[in-house]
Formats: structure tokens, sequence, C-alpha cells
């Protein structure tokens, strides 16, 4: 019995002393087998509770994922789109389509060759997700344009996405969008 005290007593105490740790919980998806673009919607739903989305984005020719963008938006979510300036004069780029739509803000870095881009795919539902991997919002990278039985051949890509929904991962992906963010020679697209 006396054990059982003195180790109780020494599990409080570390306890008073040690950093607390969050666990994340993190789920990977990879395409083309799946269809990156259906769970990216459904994270980005979620934003709808916490009424906030960051995105930084490379490459971004989806269509359905702007149209959702835009429906988030008019529902009330606050949206800060980070780009790249070089990748947005993309003949397939869907930017066009958030511009002057109310809640959506559009910032992109100058890119001023290789060594210089803005290479992140990531977007964060603050309190709720951080989501990061290879895969880009175009259909091929996401393994939305499988269609026939065609995925997994030579002309869809193969990428990854990780959805991490711990706190602590959430604040630090945050904390450096908002660095990315708020670089002085950011060309605000609104």
């Amino acid at each position: 019995m006396l054990k059982f005290i003195l180790l109780s007593i020494l599990s409080v105490s570390l306890n008073l002393f040690l950093p607390s740790f969050s666990y994340a919980r993190t789920m990977t998806y990879f395409s083309p087998r799946t269809n990156l673009q259906n769970i990216d919607i459904r994270w980005l739903n979620k934003s709808l509770k916490a009424k906030k989305l960051y995105i930084a984005m490379y490459s971004f020719t989806d269509y359905k994922i702007a149209k959702e963008l835009v429906y988030l938006a008019r529902r009330g979510v606050k949206i800060y789109v980070y780009r790249d300036d070089l990748q947005m004069k993309d003949r397939t780029d869907r930017t066009y389509m958030l511009k002057n739509v109310r809640n959506i803000y559009i910032k992109a870095k100058k890119d001023k060759g290789f060594w210089n881009i803005m290479h992140e795919k990531i977007f964060i539902i603050p309190g709720i997700v951080f989501r990061e991997g290879s895969a880009n919002w175009s259909p091929s990278a996401e393994g939305a344009s499988c269609y026939h039985g065609s995925c997994g051949s030579s002309e869809n890509q193969d990428n990854n996405a990780t959805y991490i929904t711990g706190g602590r991962e959430i604040d630090i992906a945050l904390h450096n969008f908002y660095r990315i963010w708020d670089r002085k020679a950011n060309i605000d697209i609104n």
C-alpha cells in the first residue's frame, strides 16, 4: 500500500513539472487511389463552425473547390488565400473566381524564380484541422480526374494529403501562415 501511495505522489509530482502534450490525430490519404478533392471539401465545410479558413496553395486549378470556397465565404467564413504570383498566371488557375468575393482575401508571394516560390499546399481551420501534403488543388493531383478505371495509371499524379487534428500542430501551422501572409513584399490581389 505504501508503494502505491508513493507511486501516486510521484506521478502527480511529475505531472506538475512536465509539459503537457496534446496528441494529434493524423489521417493520410494517397491519390490517385483516393479522391483527395472529396476529402478536402468535407474538411473545408467544417470551416462553417470556425468561421475562418487559411489557405496557401501553389497550384489551384480545381473548379469544384473554387466554387466551394465562394459558397463558404457567402456563408460568413473569412478566407485568407496565399498564392504564388507566377503560378496564378496559369491559364487554368481558379483564383479569379475568388476575387472581389466578400470575406475572401488574397495575397501572393512575388515569384523571383526557381528558388523563391511559394510552394505550400496547406489549409488550416483553427481549432479543427491542419491539412498538408504534396497535393495541389488540381484534379490530376487530387485523383479527382480518375474516370473509367484509369486511377493509378501514368496519366494521374501520385500525391498525398495529411489531416492533423491536434491543437498544437494547428497553432504552429497558423503561426507560420501569419508569418508568410505578413511579408512586406507580398502582392495584395483584392
